[in-house]
């Protein structure tokens, strides 16, 4: 019996990083293994994380996002923050690893990523979404 696929989300607002992402799994071939579900929202995301079917085993997430705040849509890191903290202060999700993927590379951004609970905090530019295979595989190895 085959071993069942991971579940990986990607949460990113921009498309283009969400199609690179998506277009990187299926160029490696890796759609046997790894199951890739993307969304733009953080709203769209917990649809998934909420779901014991559906939630991921890995997150990769932006922090600057659009997000519903007192009924009106803000743009801000509280977006990525509040999912990080949302899912790792949650016993059923705590165990999900989340990657922090942003354009911003502030040391504060980084901090209280990690100290969220974060397991990596990459900067794009940096770090495209073919060098995230790497880190993906690694955290299926025990």
């Amino acid at each position: 019996m085959e071993a069942p696929k991971k579940k990986i989300l990607l949460i990113d607002d921009n498309e283009i990083v969400r199609l690179m992402f998506s277009n990187v799994f299926w160029l490696h071939g890796l759609d046997h293994k790894y199951e890739l579900n993307t969304v733009g929202t953080i709203d769209e995301a917990f649809v998934f994380i909420d779901n014991p079917s559906t939630r991921p085993n890995i997150i990769f997430t932006g922090l600057v996002m659009p997000f519903k705040k007192d009924g009106k849509k803000a743009t801000s890191a509280e977006a990525g923050f509040s999912l990080l903290s949302r899912v790792k202060n949650n016993p059923d999700t705590q165990t999900i690893r989340v990657v922090v993927f942003s354009g911003y590379n502030e040391g504060e951004y980084r901090t209280q990523a990690m100290s969220l609970g974060a397991e990596m905090y990459l900067q794009k530019g940096e770090n495209m979404p073919q060098d995230l295979i790497g880190i993906i595989e690694s955290f299926d190895t025990p």
